[in-house]
């Protein structure tokens, strides 16, 4: 009965872990493989729990059927899972994946040959067997925990502990059946509650798939390391004092709650060992009572220049630049914006905090002038309890609503404000003082000049691509020179050959292959800068878009709209060829029978030129990271994709900005706000625009 009792618990526990898996974390990367590693092991445990009730407790033996061999068959599915997550788009994490597949394989049928009733003398052979697939799983859990990033280990450590568990306690048991030929019944007893006990871990881990005197000279790696063997000792001390108690007073129940007992202890201790939210709490706690400073200095800006400067790393640098800030305070990620062309700031990386789709932040907006005046690092949890510690601070609904934002970070390079971090709530709970507060500031102005260097190097990258760009018009001139030639040619020979049949066929085809090319030229340079910059004067916004929708070509045909007349200081032809290139964008995009509509308005000291369609319109990644980048396209050959990037510089030279709004199978609006009359400079810049 003490068998029945122990791994009906395990059936319980794993049949409750497959059911929580599908009805609240079906959606969780590895959610599958778990549910059905759980319910292989709830059948483990029912065939075992049969064979006690039927046979009594002498029938359960280690490794004595089906149900073993499969049971390790679902871990191992688990964990390679686990791996082709996290390595399977590599070549060399699939070669690493075929490799642990065709190994597996191979063992899994070695055990269940004897199964078969082959016989062939190789049951003395089937406990080896069943002892390398234990050895085996712990080896696959090590690789599994070693090869995931560092920073998204956090979200992995409880299944990989309860799984190698598991198969830890396998291994202890069947080095006894192979040495000895024999196992304690009281172990065998206990394997159900230990199983048992790495349900909880389990499902954490499934959670979680979804963020003073003068300082004594020492180490405080030593006073943290010394502290925790110390408590790990004491720990263990109060363990072996409790387990004897259990076997001498326990009677019938003792030796299997003390083997339980032993291997509960010694799992709750490597969890609290690993634990970051513990090695946090013990951190605080030493340097609040053996330091005078929090932080060893020395040690903590090393640590964080190496994450800024690591090469070759799997995450991009504004990742690693939210992990370097965050990992200061014990914060587990954050949220980085950076400032764009148009001086508002977009969220850009990303870590530990899912996929949130913040709006951009106007650099006009009530948080942005706050942070690059004060330079303040804003205590969220106090600003949601009290605004008026922050005085003149209006900060966006988003970054209130959301309780797992915790601090707020500027990053100051001078007195311009590159950027800023948003830090999720720490591992424990902890109070910002002045020492975190001077340290973050710091750290911040040190990321703000890697996020410089990081926008300044993606401009250089721009410019060796217009500078490609600008060769390869130098081979398209070439080009047009010889079909010039050919066209000059077939002129001076056109007097005397005029009557030879001959000679017009030849013509001709000398026409014609000169056509072809100039209309591939021709196709590839359709968005080529025009010929010198033109001075700027005043303009009739009004008049630009007719000239615009008459000259327009093509279905659907565009709708304008004039609510009145508004004057700008710019160049007519260049702004003639932004629109014209803006409404031919909106009408490929368009089917014939779809609406394209312009409009043209005043509002202050603004005009705006609205260009709406309702085409296929963007996706939001598209919008973010392509749309205004050059040489980014959806025509394929049919364009080069620098017309709406030259656009935006282009307005932006005038003192204006471009504003996009689009869903895909919604349509899309583009929107041109200029400055109206004699509010632009004359002297504006004026950009080839095509």
């Amino acid at each position: 009965m003490l068998s029945a009792a122990s791994y009906a618990v395990a059936l319980a526990g794993f049949l409750g872990l497959a059911g929580a898996t599908l009805l609240l974390w079906r959606d969780r990367p590895g959610a599958v493989a778990l549910v059905a590693a759980a319910l292989l092991t709830a059948g483990w445990a029912g065939e075992h729990v049969w064979l006690s009730l039927q046979l009594g407790d002498g029938a359960v033996v280690v490794g004595s059927g089906f149900w073993e061999v499969v049971r390790a068959g679902g871990w191992f599915v688990l964990l390679l899972a686990l791996m082709a997550r996290m390595h399977g788009h590599s070549r060399r994490g699939q070669r690493a994946l075929r490799r642990w597949g065709v190994v597996l394989s191979g063992l899994l049928l070695l055990a269940l040959v004897p199964l078969m009733g082959l016989g062939w003398g190789l049951e003395p052979f089937y406990g080896l067997v069943l002892l390398l697939l234990a050895i085996t799983g712990l080896v696959l859990v090590e690789q599994t925990y070693r090869n995931t990033p560092e920073q998204e280990r956090w979200s992995i450590k409880f299944l990989c502990l309860g799984v190698g568990g598991l198969f830890a306690f396998d291994l202890f048991l069947l080095a006894d059946r192979v040495l000895f030929q024999a196992v304690e019944t009281p172990t065998i007893q206990a394997r159900g509650l230990a199983n048992a006990l790495v349900v909880p871990l389990l499902a954490i881990s499934m959670q979680r798939q979804l963020p003073r005197d003068k300082a004594p000279v020492i180490s405080r790696h030593l006073v943290f390391h010394t502290a925790a063997l110390t408590g790990a000792g004491l720990y263990l001390l109060a363990v072996g004092l409790a387990g004897y108690l259990l076997r001498e007073l326990g009677g019938d129940w003792g030796a299997l709650l003390q083997a339980a007992l032993l291997f509960g202890a010694a799992l709750l201790l490597i969890l609290v060992l690993f634990s970051g939210s513990f090695r946090a709490r013990l951190r605080v706690l030493i340097n609040k009572h053996f330091f005078n400073y929090k932080y060893d200095y020395r040690e903590e800006w090393l640590r964080f220049t190496e994450t800024l400067s690591r090469e070759h790393d799997e995450q991009p640098l504004r990742q690693r630049g939210v992990g370097a800030i965050a990992e200061l305070v014990d914060s587990p990620g954050g949220l980085l914006w950076v400032q764009d062309r148009q001086c508002d700031y977009r969220l850009e990386g990303v870590l530990n905090l899912g996929e949130p789709d913040h709006p951009p932040e106007s650099g006009e907006g009530g948080l942005v002038p706050f942070l690059r005046q004060t330079g303040w690092v804003v205590d969220l949890d106090d600003l949601r309890r009290d605004p008026d510690l922050y005085p003149g601070l209006q900060p966006p609904a988003w970054l209130l609503e959301n309780t797992r934002y915790w601090l707020l970070v500027p990053l100051l390079q001078g007195d311009d404000l590159t950027g800023f971090v948003v830090l999720a709530q720490p591992r424990t709970s902890r109070v910002i003082e002045w020492e975190e507060r001077d340290l973050l500031k710091t750290a911040g102005r040190q990321l703000a000049v890697y996020v410089a260097l990081m926008q300044t190097d993606e401009a250089l990258l721009e410019a060796r691509q217009f500078e490609t760009f600008h060769r390869l018009a130098a081979f398209l001139v070439h080009d047009l020179k010889n079909v010039s030639g050919q066209l000059s040619l077939v002129l001076a020979n056109a007097e005397r050959h005029r009557d030879n049949p001959a000679f017009v066929a030849n013509a001709f085809e000398t026409v014609g292959h000169a056509r072809e090319r100039l209309d591939r030229t021709l196709a590839q340079l359709r968005h080529a800068q025009p010929g010198p910059a033109a001075p700027a004067q005043r303009v009739e916004l009004a008049e630009v878009l007719r000239q615009v929708v008459d000259g327009a070509r093509g279905e659907p045909r565009p709708e304008l709209h004039l609510d009145q007349e508004v004057q700008v200081v710019a160049d007519h032809d260049r702004l003639f060829n932004i629109v014209s290139h803006l409404v031919r964008n909106a009408q490929e995009a368009t089917p014939a029978d779809g609406r394209v509509t312009v409009r043209l308005s005043q509002r202050q000291e603004w005009g705006y030129i609205v260009i709406e369609d309702n085409g296929h319109g963007m996706d939001p990644l598209f919008m973010r990271d392509r749309l205004f980048r050059p040489f980014q396209t959806t025509k394929g050959n049919a364009g080069m994709g620098i017309g709406v990037y030259e656009a935006r510089e282009y307005i932006a030279a005038l003192g204006g900005r471009i504003d996009v709004e689009s869903e895909p199978g919604s349509g899309t609006r583009f929107t041109v706000r200029l400055l109206a009359r004699t509010a632009a400079a004359v002297s504006a810049p004026a950009a080839a625009v095509s």
